[in-house]
């Protein structure tokens, strides 16, 4: 499973929240004062890797086969590790 913590304003985070079935929006004091909101979301690398669209990886100079298969291999190498 990918931990993947999405931080932004309290609004944007509550309509991610409802999407994913979620309330537990976390609320951080900075140094400065300001208040920072995070979400934290899991996935599964299969899921994460089938909604993500690497059809403008050109647009970021990659291959998008190349990435689908690293993360593909670091995801065996942590099943072999257990």
């Amino acid at each position: 499973m990918l931990k993947i913590r999405i931080s932004g304003k309290e609004s944007e985070l509550r309509q991610v929240a409802r999407k994913v079935g979620t309330n537990d929006i976390k609320r951080f004091k900075r140094n400065n004062g300001k208040t920072t909101f995070a979400l934290d979301v899991q996935i599964s690398l299969q899921d994460f890797l089938q909604n993500m669209d690497l059809s403008d990886s050109k647009q970021y100079n990659c291959n998008a086969q190349e990435i689908q298969t690293e993360l593909e291999d670091l995801l065996h190498e942590m099943d072999d590790s257990k």
